[in-house]
């Protein structure tokens, strides 16, 4: 679901508490990875840059969804197991921690 939401914050606001929980925990994830990193709105939802690349992250109406560089994906696509991952889109409906630790893993190579 693409978001009207004007800033990341309001993005935030507008979520179930559900939804809320994880959007704020992938946040936390992507500003703690990459310290001074400024994010906004972009294709209706929070987005950051960081060395020239992307990382986003949204609620959909079944699942969330995080992007990524598809080089970083396909390096860690062993530690996503069965998740449904795309070419630089992974897919999952409940954020465990396994799969946070590979998607900061991910998020960490954005610095290298």
């Amino acid at each position: 679901m693409q978001s009207k939401a004007p800033t990341i914050a309001a993005y935030i606001a507008e979520l179930s508490p559900r939804e809320r929980a994880v959007i704020e925990a992938l946040d936390r994830l992507v500003r703690s990875s990459l310290p001074g990193v400024i994010g906004a709105m972009k294709y209706g939802m929070p987005t950051y840059e960081a060395a020239g690349r992307l990382i986003a992250f949204n609620a959909q109406k079944n699942y969330f969804s995080f992007y990524a560089d598809p080089e970083c994906v396909r390096r860690h696509r062993r530690e996503l197991g069965a998740l449904d991952v795309g070419k630089s889109c992974i897919r999952f409906q409940k954020l465990e921690p396994s799969l946070l630790d590979a998607l900061a893993k991910i998020t960490a190579e954005y610095v290298k």
